[in-house]
C-alpha cells in the first residue's frame, strides 16, 4: 500500500509538471499587466467635454494586431467615427507596454486581440450630505444650490474707525477724539462669541493732568486698550462684553530710563453693541478644506466703557461710536447643488 501511494503521487507530480511545460509552450496573446490596466490607459485620455459626451455609454471595439514580439498595433476601431477621438486612441496605444505574445508549440507568432470598452458618463456625484470637492463649490453661486444649511459657527474680523468722548473726571482734561478698533471673534453653534480686541484712541488735551513732571504733556494723549471678548449673537446684531488692559501716554519718552516719562496704566471693562449691514452678495468659499460662506458687511457699533487708570483724574466713563468693515466667514454643514449646475 505504501509503495502504491508513492507511485500515484509520483505520477501526479509528473503530469502536473508536464501540463505546466505544455502551458508555457502554448499561450494566447494578452495584455502584459491584465485587461484592467489596459483599459485604464484609455480611460485616462484627456478628451474634451464635447468628445466625452460623444462617447458616453458607447461600446467601442478595439482590434489589435500583435506581432511575435508582443508589440501591439491598433488596427481597427469600431463604434466611433470621430477622427480626433480615433487618433487619440491610436496615439495612446503607442504608450502601451508590449503584450504577452501568442505562443504555439514554444514558438512566438503574430496574433489578433479583441477588446471592448464602454466609456462611462462623467458626472460629479454628491456625497451623502451633499458635499462636493472644493473647486466645484467655489464655482457655484447661491442660486445654484438646491439647499444650503449653515452650521451656526462663524469667524468675524472687524477693522475700522470710531469717535469717542470721555465722561466724568477725564472730560475735564481731554475732549472729543477718535481712533480705530480691531476685533477678532469666533462664535460656535450656541452663538456665544469668544475673541480678542484692540482699540486705539487719541483725544485732544483740554487741561493738563496734575502730575509730578515738568515735561510738556501730549496735545492728544494716546490711549490703548487690548483684551478679551465674550458675547452673544442675537439674529442680526450682537452684544459683547470686553475686559481690557489699558495704557495712556501723557508725556513723551526719552530713552529707556526716562524718569520723567508718564504713562498711566490700568484696566477697562466695556459693553459693545454691533450691528452689521451686509454689502453685496454672500459668496460660497472653500476655506481650509471646509465649505463656508463669505459675507462682507458695514459694521456699526456703540460702546460704553469704564477706564480705571493709576490717576484719579484720568479715571471715568467713555462712550464711542464706530463704522467698520466686517468680514464674516460662516460654516456650512450640509448642502446640495442643483442638477442643472452639475450638468454644465
Amino acid at each position: 500500500m505504501k509503495y502504491t501511494i508513492s507511485i500515484i503521487f509520483l505520477l501526479t507530480s509528473i503530469l502536473r509538471i508536464n501540463a505546466q511545460v505544455l502551458d508555457s509552450l502554448n499561450q494566447n496573446a494578452s495584455p502584459k499587466y491584465g485587461i484592467n490596466q489596459l483599459a485604464i490607459k484609455y480611460f485616462g485620455i484627456e478628451f474634451t467635454k464635447e468628445q466625452r459626451k460623444e462617447i458616453e455609454n458607447v461600446e467601442i471595439e478595439f482590434i489589435y494586431s500583435i506581432d511575435k514580439y508582443g508589440n501591439p498595433t491598433l488596427a481597427e476601431i469600431n463604434g466611433v467615427t470621430n477622427q480626433e477621438i480615433v487618433d487619440s486612441l491610436k496615439n495612446k496605444t503607442k504608450e502601451i507596454e508590449r503584450f504577452n505574445p501568442q505562443v504555439r508549440n514554444g514558438v512566438a507568432e503574430p496574433a489578433i486581440y479583441f477588446m471592448k470598452l464602454t466609456f462611462p458618463t462623467y458626472k460629479l456625484y454628491q456625497r451623502k450630505y451633499g458635499m462636493l470637492q472644493g473647486s466645484a463649490y467655489n464655482e457655484a453661486k447661491l442660486e445654484d444650490f438646491e439647499y444650503l444649511n449653515t452650521s451656526g459657527q462663524r469667524f468675524d474680523m472687524t477693522i475700522g474707525g470710531l469717535v469717542n468722548q470721555f465722561i466724568g473726571n477725564p472730560s475735564r482734561h481731554i475732549g472729543f477724539g477718535g481712533g480705530m478698533k480691531i476685533d477678532l471673534g469666533y462664535a460656535g453653534k450656541n452663538n456665544i462669541i469668544y475673541g480678542l480686541n484692540m482699540s486705539f484712541y487719541g483725544n485732544k488735551l483740554k487741561k493738563e493732568y496734575p502730575i509730578n513732571s515738568t515735561r510738556e504733556q501730549f496735545e492728544a494723549p494716546p490711549t490703548l486698550l487690548v483684551g478679551l471678548i465674550l458675547g452673544k449673537w442675537f439674529d442680526k446684531f450682537n452684544i459683547q462684553g470686553e475686559i481690557n488692559l489699558g495704557v495712556q501716554n501723557i508725556t513723551k519718552k526719552l530713552g529707556e530710563n526716562d524718569s520723567d516719562w508718564v504713562q498711566l496704566k490700568g484696566w477697562s471693562p466695556g459693553l459693545v453693541v454691533n450691528y452689521p449691514v451686509k454689502l453685496g452678495k454672500t459668496n460660497p468659499m472653500y476655506y481650509y478644506g471646509a465649505p463656508t460662506l463669505l459675507e462682507n458687511n458695514l459694521n456699526l457699533h456703540f460702546g460704553l466703557r469704564y477706564l480705571k487708570f493709576s490717576l484719579k483724574e484720568a479715571t471715568g466713563l467713555m462712550v464711542e461710536f464706530g463704522v467698520s468693515y466686517r468680514m464674516a466667514i460662516k460654516g456650512v454643514n450640509k448642502y446640495k447643488l442643483k442638477d442643472e449646475f452639475l450638468s454644465k
